[in-house]
């Protein structure tokens, strides 16, 4: 197995050498960015969005709505002369991406795209990008610490109309203190500050203490009982 692992890390290489480094893992899709020849519409490749241009350019990059446009992501030509740029999908986006090339310094739309649209108080033309929904509810993909370093972003996913509260060191393993907040019908969140540290915790449903299925940090509490570990900087 390792040494398969290490065959795919070698090809992936070398691939990249021959035809741009392209930020991806996969070495099928990272073959398949490297194989294109011509421009084409978007497409959604192994969670990755792919955007295509071709021509005589010397630099071509697109900035993203979800982003507040504020990061413009170069693309980069692959041996057959051709602009590519591949994205990771982004999470909770429920609406296609509307983005917008830069070519050369001059802003527009994606000319091999069909789909745009016009914003009509500015005038300007943005292209549309549809893409799968993804949940970042899931472990490894949701921010448990929210980006003030100090928030916890508790979520819990069930059947509709539940009582779900966390306890934990930090309330006294109180179930009354914290109750998390039906959002949307089965999903429960709560907001709370915690203090610096590390703390131990777990959902209380239906009477019984769950660990958070988002969160993959556990350990045994004295009772011999799984518990879920936050850490607040």
């Amino acid at each position: 197995m390792k040494h398969r692992t290490a065959i795919a890390a070698l090809l992936l290489a070398l691939a990249a050498q021959a035809a741009g480094a392209f930020q991806v893992e996969s070495l099928s899709l990272h073959l398949h960015l490297a194989g294109l020849k011509n421009a084409a519409p978007p497409q959604v490749v192994e969670g990755y969005l792919i955007l295509t241009a071709e021509g005589s350019f010397r630099h071509v990059g697109a900035s993203f709505a979800h982003e507040s446009f504020r990061t413009v992501h170069s693309f980069q030509r692959n041996a057959h002369g051709l602009f590519i740029l591949a994205v990771p999908v982004p999470y909770e986006v429920r609406e296609p991406l509307k983005y917008r090339l830069v070519v050369d310094g001059i802003w527009g739309r994606d000319a091999v795209n069909p789909e745009f649209e016009r914003d009509p108080r500015t005038g300007a033309v943005f292209s549309l990008a549809a893409v799968p929904f993804l949940s970042s509810a899931r472990p490894g993909a949701w921010n448990l610490v929210a980006e003030d370093g100090r928030t916890a972003r508790f979520r819990y996913e069930s059947d509709p109309g539940l009582s779900v509260a966390v306890i934990g060191d930090f309330n006294a393993w109180d179930p009354f203190v914290h109750e998390l907040k039906e959002t949307r019908p089965g999903v429960y969140e709560l907001a709370l500050p915690l203090p610096s540290g590390e703390h131990r915790y777990a959902f209380l449903v239906r009477g019984d203490r769950v660990p958070d299925p988002l969160n993959p940090a556990r350990l045994y509490d004295s009772s011999g009982r799984t518990v879920s570990v936050i850490r607040i900087r």
